[in-house]
């Protein structure tokens, strides 16, 4: 993604989860990418921070660590991978905010295009699925490889 490099991260495939520290303005923080299968070949993301108070990962808090490009490029690394991985798989992500949705929109508007061939891109609106295009507002996406059979 751009000049920002990706957090090395940590992969348990048993449980989709992808470990990997946060490292700015306010410390390290650890945060998890979640992927859950929620029907054959279709994982949600989900993007996480640690709760040292409940000991669990939650994704309702705001880290504004100032590393959110590199946040962002961990994300799409993970998404890589997954879908390197599991080709057939697809990957649905939506924010639990506009805002969150809209940081999505941009991980998603930076994927280089030497990447972007490969993708399937699109973007849900209330009208339905639609080709991912950088400057549509959409409220979910998914992410698959770009197979030719």
């Amino acid at each position: 993604m751009g000049q920002f490099r990706a957090y090395p991260y940590t992969a348990n495939e048993a449980t989709g989860h992808f470990k990997f520290q946060s490292v700015g303005k306010r410390g390290i923080i650890d945060k998890a990418i979640e992927l859950t299968q929620i029907a054959p070949d279709i994982y949600n993301l989900a993007l996480l921070d640690f709760d040292p108070v409940t000991q669990d990962y939650v994704d309702d808090s705001i880290t504004d660590n100032g590393d959110m490009p590199e946040v962002l490029a961990t994300v799409m690394a993970v998404i890589l991978d997954h879908l390197s991985q599991f080709p057939r798989s697809s990957i649905v992500i939506t924010g639990n905010s506009p805002s969150r949705t809209r940081l999505y929109k941009i991980a998603i508007s930076k994927i280089g295009d030497d990447i972007k061939h490969q993708l399937k891109i699109l973007g849900y609106q209330r009208s339905g699925w639609r080709i991912f295009e950088p400057n549509q507002s959409y409220e979910s996406f998914l992410i698959a490889r770009n197979l030719v059979d």
